[in-house]
């Protein structure tokens, strides 16, 4: 279903005309019917000569309700600018023609109402004016229907042309990922909360669990509507109505966004391609702030340019904005940059989830690039390349990629080896991705941390296994994978439990041997008990402790390894002839000093040989 958005200077007659087309009064509030002037959004629907029903979105022209106007024009298949003939163009007219211009909305017509207030000498001037006008937009070319909201003249004329260019209007897509930006929220007795929108990229039915962005607002489809008709799906592109159950209308503000679940998470900050409107008064400088409008929300926006250091007027450049708050907003959306009084900016955003990038950085530029305009076998890549590893529920959100498009493209990057699944568990929601390239970039992050471990520890076996785990930040299957990639190439080796470099071995200085064979007859005949020497190298210790020359203790007790074999020797038979056997009992036993007895029972308690029950020891059976 497709629907229809009025643009163009105030009391130019869009209302009556939306009336004239549909019968509907559009303006809904009692101070609009007043004044005779829109302040909000109005709604209608008409029916075309082929029998098929568009919507039709009403917006505000004065320049007051410029927010209001963006808030329901993000979601229009087809422009409807209506151009007074009595007044012609007009400043309004301009704005609405720009913002229509950055939110690529390039299907419409132009209605010159009020033909029936000027000659035809003058409707012609106009016309030759509004050809001028579009020359340079998205709406180059467009067709020029005179009407009369009044009379009646030319609106079945205009009725058939809006008909002939939704024929030509591309299918609404279905991504399987429902959203709606929400235009109005209200409450009706008895229902509960109801709210409007035009759904975008899915499907909804009648009992389908939703989410209201940003605030993560649970709730379900109760009802479906649109054009006042009960609906058990609302298709993609209608203009719908929701009744909600489980959340209160007053929970719900305009531009927020409905939702299915799981996908669409807020952000902060978003990266754009920006286009300034050609007729800007100045230069968009860094570092500027201006009030973002996409989908039906506003929000103020600190813009930060990735090139160079001001936008010129009909320019365009990336960028990024810091946002005041969170927004519920998805890749591909189309916004407008506004300040306190007019349209300076607009365009597409191409990541709703970016790092804080270096500004003017080459591979920052030709990502965002790819994001903008690549495949989606490049869009996968490029942002399994920003997360990884990520894993691939995780991925396919982000992409914000439909599903199976998203799997389709996953799956040809496996099979030509520029992605990676890092364990054996296939492509589940839980499996780890990583791109070849990035694959690579963690084999040498791993190999560099490696080296550094044994260059400033030359006499250990190389770095603990887990060690590198917790340094790479790897869940352990992921692990095991990079574990067999990074010895199948060759990069290192696994060596007792410790990641080392293929051909590094461990040797003693001349000095360090001469300091062990100074150590090594002094412990030997010091036997159970060894003087405490600070000034030992714990490098060292720990060298001969690998070899099984030495055990240390805690609190600086290093003793003989065959001493401490006949140390454990002597506490297994006291203890198997007594069972119980206190720190005093076991010190005359082996005739050492408290000191050294004490760190050598703690020392068997941690190696499970003895077990601590109150003041005594007992040997662990089993």
């Amino acid at each position: 279903m497709y629907v229809i958005g009025t643009a163009g200077h105030v009391d130019h007659g869009k209302s009556a005309l939306v009336q004239a087309l549909s019968g509907i009064d559009p303006d809904r509030w009692a101070e609009e019917k007043a004044r005779g002037l829109t302040i909000d959004l109005g709604f209608a629907w008409c029916e075309l000569p082929s029998g098929r029903a568009v919507s039709i979105v009403d917006v505000p022209g004065h320049e007051r309700f410029i927010k209001n106007m963006l808030a329901g024009v993000g979601g229009i298949n087809l422009a409807l600018l209506v151009i007074a003939a009595d007044e012609g163009v007009m400043p309004q007219t301009r704005e609405h023609l720009d913002i229509l211009d950055l939110l690529d909305i390039d299907r419409g017509l132009v209605a010159l109402t009020k033909v029936d207030l000027v000659d035809e000498e003058w409707t012609a001037l106009v016309k030759e004016e509004i050809e001028e006008l579009l020359a340079d937009t998205a709406l180059a070319g467009s067709q020029i229907a005179p009407v009369s909201a009044l009379s009646g003249a030319g609106i079945e004329d205009l009725r058939r042309l809006i008909d002939e260019q939704i024929d030509d209007l591309p299918p609404i897509p279905n991504q399987g990922r429902p959203r709606m930006p929400i235009d109005r929220s209200f409450s009706i007795s008895g229902f509960g909360a109801v709210v409007t929108g035009t759904l975008l990229d899915g499907e909804l039915s009648v009992g389908d669990p939703v989410v209201i962005e940003p605030g993560r607002i649970e709730c379900r489809v109760r009802g479906l509507q649109s054009h006042e008709e009960s609906l058990e799906t609302a298709p993609p592109g209608a203009r719908t109505a929701v009744n909600l159950s489980g959340v209160s209308a007053n929970d719900i503000e305009r531009g927020m966004v409905l939702t299915s679940p799981g996908w669409l998470a807020p952000t902060a900050a978003v990266d754009i391609r920006l286009r300034a409107v050609a007729n800007a008064s100045k230069p968009l400088p860094h570092n500027a702030t201006r009030t973002l409008h996409v989908g039906a929300d506003e929000v103020q926006a600190r813009v930060r340019l990735l090139e160079g250091d001001s936008l010129l007027p009909g320019d365009s450049t990336w960028a990024q904005l810091r946002l005041e708050r969170p927004i519920a907003a998805a890749r591909g959306d189309h916004f407008v940059l506004r300040s306190a009084d007019s349209t300076v900016a607009g365009g597409r955003i191409v990541d709703t989830r970016p790092r804080r990038h270096h500004r003017n950085d080459a591979s920052t530029l030709e990502a965002l690039q790819r994001l903008l305009d690549g495949s989606p076998d490049d869009t996968l890549l490029t942002v399994l390349q920003r997360m990884e590893p990520v894993r691939w529920s995780d991925l396919l959100a982000r992409s914000e990629l439909a599903p199976e498009e998203a799997l389709a493209a996953v799956e040809r990057q496996i099979d030509d080896g520029s992605a990676v699944v890092l364990d054996d568990s296939g492509l589940s929601e839980s499996a780890v991705l990583m791109s070849e390239a990035g694959l690579g970039a963690l084999a040498a992050r791993a190999e560099a941390t490696v080296t550094d471990y044994v260059n400033q520890h030359p006499l250990r076996a190389g770095l603990p296994r887990e060690d590198l785990r917790s340094r790479v930040n790897l869940a352990q299957r992921a692990f095991v994978f990079l574990q067999q990639h990074l010895t199948e190439s060759g990069r290192l080796i696994v060596n007792a439990g410790a990641f080392d470099l293929p051909g590094r071995s461990v040797a003693l200085s001349e000095e360090q041997q001469a300091q062990v064979d100074r150590l090594m007859p002094r412990l030997a005949e010091q036997g159970v008990r060894p003087e405490t020497d600070p000034t030992l190298d714990p490098e060292l210790l720990e060298y001969l402790e690998a070899r099984h020359l030495i055990v240390r203790l805690q609190g600086g007790v290093n003793l003989d390894n065959e001493v401490y074999e006949g140390m454990v020797a002597e506490t297994r038979a006291l203890l198997e002839a007594q069972e119980r056997a206190t720190l005093a009992d076991v010190r005359d036993r082996l005739g050492t000093s408290r000191k050294v007895a004490q760190a050598f029972l703690e020392h068997l308690d941690t190696n499970r040989i003895t077990r601590r029950v109150g003041d005594a020891r007992v040997l662990r059976r089993g």
